[in-house]
């Protein structure tokens, strides 16, 4: 199954800590003895979660169980008040199963979009690309040239690149960061369809700028790798292809740049290499062994 690195995180914080639904579970058999105190407790800790966020739902949190006597109700309130204030670990464990539920749910509609949107990531020949030409690997990069996280991963993706002579990085740009990421958008990516030799000098350039990119900065780029017909004069194919990758983000549910996508994981935002070197190598190990298999 599909995981994000988020993902992995709550899943070992799940592995650390006994969550409720499992060993934890027995705190609450102790204290309370009767089947319908225990629901309701359960649930108590659930609206406690709540109550935590939006404190208005806090006269609500047992008006409709009407299960219980009123009496009953009362001793569970008291009986919970002081298990979570001598026992804090119940809430913090009720937080990590809520989490980890809400990630799984999150996972599972992930696949299902890498599955559904996979031509669109991979097979789009008009997205730019570096690495190898006859790939055993690939690697989908959403990117933006104003994004500073963007400028930072960039020399991790080139050391990829050589470390992984098999890698195939797909670059989709999306124009996140203003008018000035949309100007040097339409630029590269006119560069990549009319002078495809030159675009990754052209790339390589615009991310180096240390400052955001403007008009002036974007005609030096070009003065520098002589491609400045394409300034401003961006081609008509253009519009289409940026519209499909931001889409294509949104489909997949990704919030921002740095994102990459590696067979069916997702990393994002700006991490270190040891990370994509792992996920990369997991990726790897996993196609080898489907081969292997089939």
């Amino acid at each position: 199954m599909k995981q994000t690195i988020e993902a992995q995180n709550i899943t070992e914080s799940m592995q650390n800590t006994q969550v409720i639904g499992g060993t934890k579970m027995s705190k609450f058999s102790s204290l309370f003895k009767h089947r319908k105190l225990q629901m309701f407790a359960v649930s108590g800790v659930a609206m406690a979660m709540l109550v935590v966020s939006l404190p208005s739902v806090s006269t609500m949190a047992y008006a409709k169980d009407s299960s219980l006597s009123a009496a009953q109700q009362q001793e569970v309130r008291a009986i919970l008040k002081d298990a979570l204030i001598n026992d804090p670990d119940l809430m913090r464990e009720a937080i990590i199963a809520w989490q980890a539920r809400e990630q799984e749910g999150a996972n599972t509609a992930m696949q299902t979009s890498l599955v559904t949107h996979h031509k669109a990531m991979y097979e789009t020949k008009s997205d730019p690309w570096k690495g190898a030409a006859t790939p055993e690997i690939e690697m989908v990069y959403f990117t933006d040239f104003n994004c500073p996280y963007c400028k930072k991963i960039e020399p991790s993706l080139n050391q990829l690149i050589e470390e992984f002579p098999q890698l195939k990085i797909i670059v989709k740009m999306v124009p996140l960061q203003g008018e000035g990421s949309k100007m040097a958008v339409d630029f590269a990516q006119t560069v990549w369809l009319n002078e495809p030799e030159k675009y990754l000098k052209v790339k390589d350039m615009l991310m180096s700028s240390p400052r955001g990119l403007d008009a002036a900065a974007i005609a030096k780029v070009a003065k520098l790798t002589a491609t400045e017909r394409w300034v401003g004069n961006t081609d008509e194919r253009v519009a289409k292809m940026v519209d499909d990758n931001v889409n294509l983000m949104n489909e997949l549910g990704i919030g921002g740049t740095p994102s990459m996508i590696v067979a069916d994981t997702l990393i994002p935002g700006l991490v270190p290499y040891e990370v994509l070197k792992e996920q990369l190598e997991a990726a790897i190990a996993a196609k080898d062994k489907t081969q292997k298999s089939s």
